[in-house]
C-alpha cells in the first residue's frame, strides 16, 4: 500500500479494498491485533481487508449485537483495542448496548460501519439510514470517511492509527469509524498482493497518570493518624496496584473493602486487612463505624450496603480519578485527588504516614469475621453461597471468571472469601445490563479458557452467544431459579403482580437449549458436591452448558433471614 501513489486505472472494487486495508493497517499500528465480523455486502471491503490481514485475527460471528459484545469480552481480556465491523443500516444499531457498555468501563473498541456514498444518503435508497455519530455521546471519537476515488489512501491508514489511539488514550473507550463504499464493492483479479507492513510488536502503553503533589498533600494531613477506610471497586489495575495498595493500608493501619471485581479478594498479596464481608455487616443497624476519611479507588462497588456507608461519610470520601467521573453518587466529596491508582498509592507510600489507632482496624476485623461467622450457619446460608465457595475452590490459577448481572455478582460479592490463587474476574458492571452475558464469556474464552456464570434470564437474552461460544473453551454455568430472582430480593416482590411484571420465568429448558446449539449438557442441583462443577474444560474440548438448580423462594428466605442476623451484629 503506497501512502504515495498516483491514481491509476484501479476499478472502484480495488480502490475499496485498497482504502479498507490501509484502514485495517492503521488500527494494526495502533494496536489492535483482533477483528469480529459480522456478513453484510456494503462491508465486503472491509471485511476481506481485516481477513486478508496477516496481523489480524478475525472472528465471523453473523449477529452484530453478539459480535460486538464477543469483542468487548476479547479486549477486555487483553486491554487492547478490538475491531468490529459490520455493514450499512440497522446493523451496526445491533452494537448499541454492547458501546454503552464500553463507554461506562472504559472498555478499547473500534466499531467500523460501512455506509452508502453520500449520494444516496436522504434519498430514500435501500437499507440507508442515518448512521452519523447513530451511538450520541458514548464513543470517544469518531470519523466519517468518504468512498474512495483515488488510490491515495493516507487519509484512511491515519484514521486507523487515530481511532485506535483514541480507544486507549485519555479515557479507554469505543471508537465509531463510518466508512462509505461505492458499487463496485469487490476487487477484480488485477489488484494483486497487498502489501502488509510488519505490525508493531508491543501494545501501546497508556502514560501513567501522576497525582498532583498538591493533593498528595491534602490527602497526608486527611489521611495521616486518622480512622480510615480504603475502598476498591472495579477497575483494571496494574499488576503492581495489589502489593502497593494492601501495603498503604498496612502503614495506615486501616481496613480495605475488596469488591469482587477488584480483583483484590484473591492473590498472593498481603490479605490481613481485606475485608470481604462488608456487604453483610454494614447491614446492621448500628451501621458501620464513621470514618475520617476514606481512599475510593476504581468504580462504585456492587454492594448496596458498602454504597449507602459510603454516602454517609460525607466530605471524608476522596475518590480517586484517573478520569472521567467521580465515583460519589451522593456528591459529598470535595476533592477527587487525579492519577491512576498505582501512581498514587505509590505517592501516598512515600510519604511519612502515621497510621491509626490499632483498634480501628480490628474493630472492621471483628464485624467482618462475626459476619463470616453467620454463613457457618446452614439455616442462614443460601445456596448461592455453596456455589460460590465451590467456584473458588476449584478454579485454577489465573483463570478467567465472567459473572452475570444481578444475583450472581451479589452472590460473588456476599460470599467470596478470597484465596492465595489470584484469580481474574470480569462483569458487565459499566451499564450492569443482563445483555450480551454470554457473548462477552465467549470472547473471553477465545484469549483463555473461561468460567461463565449467569442467571438463567441472562441466557434467554443471548442464547446467540451460545453459536458464539463454538471453539472456545467457555464452560457457561447457569444458575436456573425460575427468571428474575433478583427482583424477589427487592420490594417488587410484596406487589400483587410480581410474577407476571419482573420475575417473568421463561420456562425454557437448558437441555433443549444445549441440544439446539450442540452444546455438552449438565445439571447439578443445588447442595450436591460441586468440585467438579467448576472445573474449567481442557483445551479443545469445546463449550458446555452446566445448570444449577436452585430453589428461588428457599433462596429469598435464606437471604431474608442472613440480613436479618447480619443486622444485629
Amino acid at each position: 500500500m503506497d501512502e504515495s501513489a498516483e491514481p491509476g486505472p484501479d476499478t472502484l472494487g480495488n480502490l475499496n479494498l485498497r482504502a479498507a486495508a490501509a484502514l485495517v493497517q492503521g488500527l494494526v499500528e495502533g494496536g489492535a491485533r483482533r477483528a469480529v465480523l459480522s456478513p453484510g455486502s456494503r462491508s465486503s471491503p472491509l471485511a476481506l481487508a481485516a481477513d486478508l490481514c496477516p496481523h489480524l485475527d478475525t472472528t465471523v460471528q453473523p449477529d452484530e449485537r453478539c459480535a460486538a459484545f464477543y469483542a468487548l469480552g476479547q479486549a477486555r481480556a487483553e486491554r487492547r483495542p478490538v475491531v468490529v465491523i459490520a455493514t450499512s443500516g440497522t446493523a451496526p444499531a445491533n452494537w448499541f448496548p454492547s458501546v454503552i457498555e464500553a463507554s461506562m468501563d472504559q472498555v478499547p473498541l473500534v466499531l467500523v460501519s460501512a455506509n452508502r456514498p453520500e449520494e444516496l444518503l436522504r434519498t430514500g435508497a435501500n437499507q440507508t439510514i442515518d448512521q452519523e455519530r447513530m451511538f450520541g455521546s458514548y464513543p470517544r471519537d469518531y470519523h466519517r470517511l468518504p468512498a474512495p476515488h483515488q488510490r491515495e489512501t493516507l487519509l484512511y491508514r491515519s484514521t486507523g492509527r487515530r481511532a485506535a489511539d483514541s480507544a486507549l488514550w485519555p479515557r479507554p473507550g469505543p471508537v465509531h469509524v463510518d466508512v462509505a463504499f461505492r458499487e463496485p464493492l469487490l476487487p477484480d483479479a488485477r489488484i494483486g498482493d497487498l502489501d502488509w507492513p510488519s505490525a508493531l510488536t508491543a501494545a501501546p502503553q497508556r502514560p501513567r497518570v501522576t497525582p498532583d503533589p498538591v493533593a498528595v498533600d491534602f490527602m497526608e494531613r486527611k489521611m495521616a493518624g486518622r480512622d480510615g477506610v480504603i475502598v476498591c471497586g472495579r477497575s483494571t489495575y496494574a499488576r503492581e496496584f495489589a502489593a502497593a495498595v494492601t501495603h498503604l493500608a498496612n502503614r495506615l493501619g486501616c481496613p480495605l473493602i475488596a469488591d469482587p471485581l477488584s480483583g483484590l479478594r484473591w492473590g498472593p498479596h498481603d490479605r490481613e486487612r481485606v475485608l470481604t464481608a462488608a456487604d453483610l455487616f454494614l447491614r446492621r443497624h448500628a451501621g458501620g463505624p464513621k470514618a475520617d476519611w476514606v481512599l475510593h479507588f476504581g468504580a462504585a462497588p456492587t454492594s448496596r450496603a458498602v454504597q449507602n456507608w459510603l454516602s454517609e461519610q460525607g466530605d471524608a470520601l476522596i475518590p480517586i480519578v484517573e478520569s472521567g467521573d467521580w465515583p460519589d453518587p451522593s456528591r459529598h466529596s470535595t476533592l477527587a485527588a487525579h492519577g491512576d491508582a498505582l501512581s498514587v498509592a505509590e505517592a501516598l507510600l512515600q510519604r511519612d504516614l502515621a497510621g491509626a489507632d490499632p483498634g480501628w482496624c480490628s474493630t472492621w476485623n471483628a464485624l467482618d469475621r462475626s459476619a463470616r461467622a453467620l454463613l457457618d450457619d446452614g439455616s442462614l446460608r443460601p445456596a448461592e453461597a455453596g456455589i460460590i465457595r465451590a467456584l473458588e475452590s476449584a478454579l485454577p490459577p489465573d483463570a478467567f471468571l465472567f459473572v452475570g448481572s444481578s444475583m450472581p455478582i451479589r452472590a460473588l460479592d456476599a460470599f467470596a472469601l478470597g484465596r492465595d490463587d489470584p484469580l481474574a474476574a470480569f462483569g458487565n458492571r459499566g451499564a450492569s445490563g443482563i445483555d450480551g452475558s454470554v457473548s462477552t464469556a465467549a470472547g473471553l474464552a477465545h484469549c483463555r479458557p473461561t468460567l461463565g456464570l449467569i442467571g438463567d434470564l441472562a441466557l434467554y437474552h443471548d442464547m446467540n452467544g451460545l453459536l458464539a461460544a463454538g471453539g472456545t473453551d467457555l464452560k457457561l454455568v447457569v444458575i436456573e431459579n425460575g427468571g428474575g430472582a433478583i427482583f424477589g430480593l427487592l420490594p417488587q416482590r410484596r406487589h400483587p403482580k410480581f410474577e407476571r411484571l419482573w420475575r417473568t420465568p421463561t420456562g425454557l429448558s437448558c437441555a433443549r437449549i444445549a441440544s439446539l446449539y450442540g452444546l455438552r449438557h449438565t445439571v447439578v442441583e443445588s447442595g450436591e458436591s460441586m468440585s467438579r462443577t467448576f472445573a474449567l474444560p481442557e483445551t479443545g474440548q469445546g463449550p458446555e452448558l452446566v445448570e444449577i438448580r436452585v430453589d428461588a423462594e428457599e433462596s429469598w428466605a435464606r437471604h431474608q433471614d442472613l440480613w436479618s442476623a447480619a443486622a444485629e451484629l
